[in-house]
């Protein structure tokens, strides 16, 4: 287990943003870059279930605010925030991870990998519960208060109607915070809550300016962009030649992948295949498995 610094809302590095909700935590725990917690941020949120149309979108927005010098919490669940965090990752970003239990439950377990990830490459993760506490539903709920009330704003992608998505949105309202939804797809139940919320008030968004438009302190950044990485070598690495061989013509989990390796355990094999995602060399499906990418 890395470093975990603890963070009491007395302290001098307890973002002050938080100190000013409703029911603020106590305390925080935290292990990464604890000065992003006091940069100016936006959060993407939105179902565990996304589509490919919620998926291009949150990638082209998540990009869109690397290249604006905007930091990004999201909450490390799968879907919208796991394609949020990994976005930010891939073109050099910041961000913030709120989880909704202790360091030694990291969950899903799938995003291991991601956790690891988010550290090493400058990002924070944070949480209100002790390492030991465990997941539970009400405290992902719990969670999304301290999603929102570090956020300047909160974009929303996709929700059904009356999730915990919704639960974000009110709690942002709530605290001051502007909130934007992606117009959903008519066709696709996980648009009902998103229209839902734009007819209720949420600023309805299509591209990067209307974002940056409720957020001054983002526009004088427009331009000044991180110079984003370069495109990763189709050269296959040592460490990766087992995993690209087990992967040839067939999409596997993870578990399937550990079961097909020699000796790899789970935690070292989601660190590899978060890897070797970043550069590009395998794709993620969600709810189906890891696949070689087409070059």
């Amino acid at each position: 287990m890395r470093e975990i610094q603890e963070i009491s809302i007395n302290d001098e590095k307890f973002p002050e943003k938080l100190r000013k909700i409703k029911n603020p935590p106590a305390k925080l725990y935290a292990i990464g870059n604890v000065a992003l917690l006091n940069k100016a941020s936006l959060a993407i949120v939105g179902t565990r279930h996304i589509t490919e149309y919620g998926t291009k979108n949150c990638e082209y927005f998540a990009k869109k605010m690397v290249e604006n010098g905007i930091p990004v919490v999201s909450g490390m669940a799968s879907g919208t925030d796991t394609v949020a965090h990994k976005t930010v990752l891939e073109y050099g970003g910041e961000t913030i991870a709120v989880l909704g239990g202790g360091f030694e439950h990291i969950f899903p377990k799938e995003n291991l990998g991601l956790f690891e990830k988010i550290i090493e490459k400058g990002g924070l993760v944070i949480t209100e519960y002790a390492p030991q506490i465990t997941v539970k539903s009400e405290r992902f709920l719990e969670r999304n208060r301290i999603v929102s009330g570090l956020s300047e704003g909160v974009l929303i992608i996709e929700a059904a109607y009356r999730s915990g998505t919704s639960v974000t949105a009110k709690l942002a309202y709530s605290q001051g915070k502007v909130v934007m939804a992606l117009p959903g797809r008519l066709d696709n139940s996980y648009g009902v809550g998103v229209n839902k919320m734009i007819q209720e008030g949420a600023k309805l968004v299509t591209n990067i300016e209307d974002v940056l438009s409720s957020f001054p302190q983002f526009m004088k950044k427009v331009g000044k962009t991180k110079q984003q990485k370069q495109i990763a070598l189709w050269d296959v690495k040592e460490e990766y030649k087992e995993i690209m061989e087990i992967l040839e013509n067939q999409t596997l989990s993870a578990e399937e992948i550990v079961q097909q390796t020699k000796g790899k355990n789970l935690r070292e094999t989601l660190n590899l295949l978060m890897n070797m995602e970043l550069e590009g060399m395998i794709t993620q499906e969600m709810g189906i498995g890891y696949r070689k990418e087409v070059k």
